[in-house]
């Protein structure tokens, strides 16, 4: 986590996912459980609302929940973000 989040710290920071046995239990600063999402009727009619809630006071939002989920649909609800400003890549 230090190079990728720029960390300055003695210390070298470290994220995993279902592999906290091989990590010292004293060394464990936080466990947290997350879930994918769970795609129901109501799900697709608020991601049909995405126009009438980004810009919003000037708040947009991006994320896979605009998509199916996948990492790939955070980059899509990204790039449609950047397109209210006039960007592209």
């Amino acid at each position: 986590m230090n190079m990728l989040q720029g960390l300055d710290a003695p210390e070298q920071f470290c994220v995993t996912l279902n592999r906290s046995e091989a990590i010292n239990s004293q060394t464990i600063i936080q466990r947290m459980t997350y879930h994918h999402p769970v795609y129901t009727p109501q799900t697709l009619a608020a991601q049909r609302k995405w126009a009438q809630v980004n810009g919003v006071n000037r708040t947009y939002f991006c994320g896979a929940y605009w998509g199916y989920g996948f990492h790939e649909d955070g980059v899509k609800s990204a790039l449609a973000v950047c397109a209210q400003f006039g960007r592209a890549l």
